[in-house]
């Protein structure tokens, strides 16, 4: 099987002039976004770009502690760095309009980057959910948040990018970065938006009830395509109004958001007509316990939990296991008040009880889909199931 590796090296020769721009460029620049390129690029959006094979073998000249910081494997990153470097298609690219931001006080974590196309198009690539804690608890406010700093910032930006250059636009992401480039879409103004030739969702989440709900979601029509795998987990949550693709991941449960699993054939996805019952399941699960809470119940939650999480000082997730972080948050979660205890007892009780109701309807739903294939039939599709809001 091929992923975006195989792709870049295969078909790298193939320039955009021959074969339009497509879903699978998308991600590959969405994902592009993830990589380090403080001291590569500055945040101008005027005048001249860096060269994408340029920052390419930037990038390739860091050493491994510099480049794994954001990386999700540094031995594929610098396979698809070497393999872009040499790529006729993005031999033209350059990038523009770097930038980075984390704010602990706000709760913010923002980072995107602008690829300007030899297509003379422009592609606004906006990160994911980097591995500080800040950005984790920026998705949780997403719950309860008409916006969160990130969507606002993603407004903001593709408004400055369009009043700079000018050019037809495609917005993109991964993970966090998709729902960004979405609300950018919707939330930008009228004449920016008519600007927008695509936006491109990789397994990122949708949003709360209050903005799926928002006349917002039909400005962009269907410029909008949301792509998840198999058993996604990530792409799932909250509410999404969009049709969506399945694609085909090498790879199980959640280490399928990695996009170096997603399976492709020549020049398209492979794509797939059913979701696993484990995305079936955790989608179900998770919007009944939303469903079971009030904005305000979902936010005292989240900032109960998140006030144990930063009592220690670790900035990335992976500190919160250091000795000292642990024991400072035992000590946070020991003094906790009793209206924030009672709040965040209360939200893992009802998450218990929509694991509980939705463990036996997916029972229930296996069990009919073996007695119809005993039978020879084939089971009704179940996609779609818990993915959208009730009408």
């Amino acid at each position: 099987m091929a992923n975006i590796i195989d792709y870049v090296q295969w078909r790298g020769d193939i320039p955009l002039s021959q074969v339009p721009f497509g879903g699978i460029d998308a991600l590959i620049l969405s994902y592009l976004s993830y990589m380090p390129f403080a001291g590569i690029l500055n945040s101008s959006m005027q005048g001249g770009g860096t060269l994408l094979g340029d920052a390419a073998q930037a990038l390739l000249n860091l050493n491994a502690q510099e480049h794994s910081k954001l990386a999700y494997s540094e031995k594929e990153d610098r396979q698809l760095l070497a393999a872009l470097r040499e790529s006729e298609r993005f031999a033209g690219t350059q990038l523009i309009g770097y930038v980075d931001q984390y704010d602990r006080a706000t709760q913010k974590q923002f980072s995107a980057v602008t690829f300007l196309l030899p297509d003379g198009t422009a592609f606004a690539a906006f990160r994911g959910t980097d591995d500080t804690v800040v950005g984790w608890k920026e998705n949780f406010n997403m719950t309860f948040d008409r916006e969160v700093p990130a969507q606002r910032d993603a407004v903001a930006y593709v408004q400055a990018l369009h009043k700079a250059r000018a050019l037809p636009l495609r917005l993109g992401g991964h993970s966090k970065g998709g729902n960004l480039a979405v609300y950018a879409g919707m939330c930008c103004a009228d004449a920016v938006r008519e600007a927008i030739l695509a936006v491109y969702n990789f397994d990122g989440p949708g949003f709360n009830e209050e903005v799926a709900a928002s006349p917002a979601f039909s400005r962009l029509g269907g410029r909008v395509s949301t792509f998840v795998t198999q058993s996604s987990l990530i792409g799932i949550l909250l509410w999404h109004n969009e049709p969506f693709t399945i694609i085909r991941s090498d790879s199980v449960s959640v280490f399928q958001h990695n996009v170096y699993t997603w399976q492709l054939m020549g020049g398209r996805f492979i794509e797939l007509e059913e979701r696993s019952g484990s995305s079936l399941f955790a989608d179900a699960t998770l919007k009944r316990w939303l469903a079971e809470m009030a904005p305000t119940q979902r936010e005292a939650f989240i900032n109960g939990v998140y006030s144990v999480i930063a009592a220690g000082d670790g900035r990335n997730v992976v500190n919160l296991f250091e000795g000292h972080n642990l024991m400072a948050m035992i000590k946070a979660a020991g003094s906790m008040d009793e209206r924030t205890r009672a709040d965040v007892q209360e939200a893992f009780r009802l998450l218990g009880e929509a694991v509980k109701e939705n463990a036996s309807a997916q029972m229930e739903r296996t069990a009919e889909a073996f007695v119809q294939r005993v039978r020879g039939e084939r089971p009704e599709k179940e996609e779609q199931s818990g993915f959208f809001p009730e009408e």
